[in-house]
């Protein structure tokens, strides 16, 4: 009985738009040379790039980047143990847009042993037809911030509004 309920299922989903939608990768970022294929890689795979992308970036800036002591960071930046988080902006899918200036970090931990958290994130292109900006205002192709352990630690714990949902 199952097995013919699969096999109903599956030749019904060959024609289905809802499910040719859901199978579709993201491609709001296709006319980007760098990220055209971000959306297509495994969560080990963006790690990866993002934090190479991270520490090509700092080295072209003139730091000194080294390999982690231990799964507990990424990378050794002028001697800080540094935590990599990296995102496009994300997309709105029921408007088909890229929403400028609106990136998610996830998995960061504060048991872990790491001194800096450096975030990376990347706008697309202004010109594109995909683009959302709500306040229509300029902003920068990545944004780059960074913030020590402590200051993490102390937004987690704070009340109120914070910088971070969890």
């Amino acid at each position: 009985m199952l097995s013919s309920a699969v096999k109903q299922l599956n030749e019904s989903l060959i024609n289905d738009p809802k499910w040719d939608e859901l199978m579709t990768p993201n491609s709001r970022w296709r006319q980007d040379k760098v990220f055209s294929r971000y959306h297509q890689l495994g969560n080990r795979q963006k790690g990866a790039s993002g934090e190479y992308y991270t520490q090509r970036l700092m080295e072209i800036l003139g730091y000194e980047v080294t390999s982690p002591i231990d799964s507990d960071h990424d990378r050794i930046i002028d001697g800080y143990k540094t935590e990599i988080k990296f995102s496009l902006a994300v997309s709105d899918s029921k408007k088909n847009a890229i929403v400028c200036d609106k990136f998610i970090i996830n998995h960061a931990a504060a048991t872990k042993d790491w001194d800096r958290l450096i975030f990376i994130g990347v706008n697309p292109d202004p010109d594109w037809d995909n683009v959302q900006n709500k306040n229509n205002i300029s902003f920068p192709k990545v944004r780059a911030y960074f913030m020590n352990k402590e200051d993490f630690v102390n937004h987690l714990e704070k009340h109120g509004t914070t910088v971070f949902k969890h």
